[in-house]
């Protein structure tokens, strides 16, 4: 056997370590998990940083966070968890920053639309307290007789007196609560944690090969404003907690503050065997990424603005894989809620003379994404899931308030329940889940880059009188390289 043949088979023996899969059982791999305190931190922001890791930063690192209990009965956004505590997100590494997010948590929202029931009840609700799962709500003694579904975390529900269709009362698990009662319920106050991955699409389908890196790598969070007076309420000055929801007909004023104490980064580092490491450093001197990054664009105004919109999105001279959307009502900012308003996107009432009150469409390079608007609660639905390629984890009721004419033109069918969930009402769309899901996705299918114009979003609404802020993020191809010790990056 040739010299040169010899060095070929070696080098194709070396796995591809970045990618995120199994890794062939002959290479040993020595897992390090190091627990690591922010080098700073105050309750408007922290930053993690990481000197050169003897390995690969493994993607399920994740920062732990929680808040002190203020009342007592709180708890966050069953939406988004303990992620609503984060309102930006930043990647560094050296001067470059890698990955940026602007208004996270609404992000974070339209994501965990993709997680299953099944992940939801048996991991999210104990690693981030994610926690919409359906079940069915049996309202005889035989259980067998279900008119309704609700949420549904494995806690058996209390019945209601008189045992009214769809009056179950249901709770979250009691580890779940932030108790102010006494001390010993103040120290049990749940501790959530976070997928670094889930912060950062980098790190999604990549590993970071942290020791062919001679930069540090920085993690930058700003944390959600304690308190927003967004929501208008009967007092206009009152100003509602934004990190966490509390129980029905509890203080809805307090300004949680975060536990700086709980506040981790837990990273895992991946090693081989050294030989293996030095061997992948010499055959890559050249690492190239291919990933995703996020811009957010977003308007606020009356109903009126949202009945006939064009809205440029930016995405100038980009490669756009997707583009995300959907208008939020600022009324639902209330913490005695079950999501607070953020991730909750809102959809029209439908009557009859206006069956689907939202239309969409996307043009850029001179000419539309659709032929025809998509005014089809249906169709847009499909769109979404055919954008990310999988389906909504979420009910019809839930992703649209819309009527069914003429069967039923008053009040269209509703199969989400009508009894409560930490006291308040499951199917209310300010309090509850109703028609709070409404996020929209489009993928651009001609795999052009975008004009100098950039895209512009054609959004048609017919809202109930009131604030709205359309958040609409364009998803945007990028590169990273690793060469010579350096960490690069740049648009593709």
């Amino acid at each position: 056997m040739s010299k040169e043949l010899a060095q070929a088979q070696a080098a194709a023996r070396i796995p591809d370590l970045i990618k995120i899969g199994e890794i062939p059982s002959e290479y040993g791999q020595t897992l390090t998990t190091d627990v690591i305190d922010p080098v700073t931190s105050t309750q408007s922001s922290c930053r993690f940083t990481l000197n050169r890791v003897g390995g690969f930063l493994h993607s399920n690192s994740k920062i732990t966070l929680g808040c002190v209990p203020l009342v007592a009965a709180s708890f966050y956004p069953l939406n988004t968890g303990v992620g609503n505590l984060i309102k930006e997100a930043h990647l560094r590494i050296g001067n470059k920053t890698v990955c940026s997010t602007q208004d996270f948590s609404s992000l974070h929202a339209y994501h965990s639309l993709f997680l299953t029931n099944e992940n939801n009840k048996e991991r999210e609700q104990y690693l981030s307290q994610r926690a919409i799962n359906h079940g069915w709500n049996y309202t005889d003694a035989s259980d067998t007789s279900a008119q309704t579904y609700s949420l549904d975390l494995g806690r058996n529900e209390t019945k209601a007196v008189g045992g009214v269709v769809g009056t179950y009362a249901r709770n979250l698990l009691p580890f779940q609560v932030h108790d102010v009662s006494d001390a010993d319920t103040i120290a049990a106050a749940p501790v959530y944690s976070i997928y670094l991955s889930d912060l950062f699409p980098f790190l999604q389908y990549n590993q970071i090969p942290a020791f062919m890196i001679d930069e540090e790598i920085h993690i930058d969070l700003v944390f959600q404003d304690t308190n927003s007076n967004l929501a208008q309420v009967a007092n206009p000055n009152e100003s509602q907690s934004r990190r966490m929801c509390v129980q029905d007909g509890l203080a809805q004023t307090s300004a949680f503050q975060i536990d700086l104490n709980e506040l981790k980064l837990i990273y895992d580092s991946i090693s081989y065997d050294g030989e293996i490491m030095r061997q992948y450093e010499e055959q890559n001197p050249r690492l190239s990424f291919q990933y995703v990054d996020y811009r957010l664009a977003k308007r606020t105004g009356t109903e009126a603005a949202f009945t006939n919109l064009t809205f440029p999105i930016g995405g100038n001279g980009r490669l756009v894989t997707k583009v995300i959307f959907g208008a939020q009502a600022n009324e639902n900012y209330i913490s005695e809620s079950l999501m607070n308003g953020d991730g909750v996107a809102k959809s029209g009432t439908a009557t009859l003379a206006t069956p689907s009150p939202l239309s969409v469409n996307l043009r850029y390079n001179d000419r539309f994404e659709f032929a025809i608007d998509r005014n089809n609660t249906a169709l847009i639905f499909h769109t979404t899931g055919a954008a990310e390629g999988q389906t909504p984890f979420v009910t019809r009721n839930e992703y649209s308030t819309e009527e069914i004419p003429p069967a039923n033109p008053a009040g269209g069918v509703t199969a989400l329940t009508t009894g409560t969930f930490e006291g308040n009402i499951q199917n209310n769309s300010f309090a509850g889940l109703g028609g709070n899901f409404n996020w929209v996705a489009i993928k651009p299918n001609r795999n052009e880059r975008v004009n100098n114009k950039g895209l512009d979003l054609i959004y048609k609404n017919t809202l109930p009188a009131g604030t709205y802020t359309l958040r609409c993020y364009v998803e945007l191809l990028k590169v990273a390289t690793v060469e010579n010790g350096l960490f690069d990056c740049y648009f593709a």
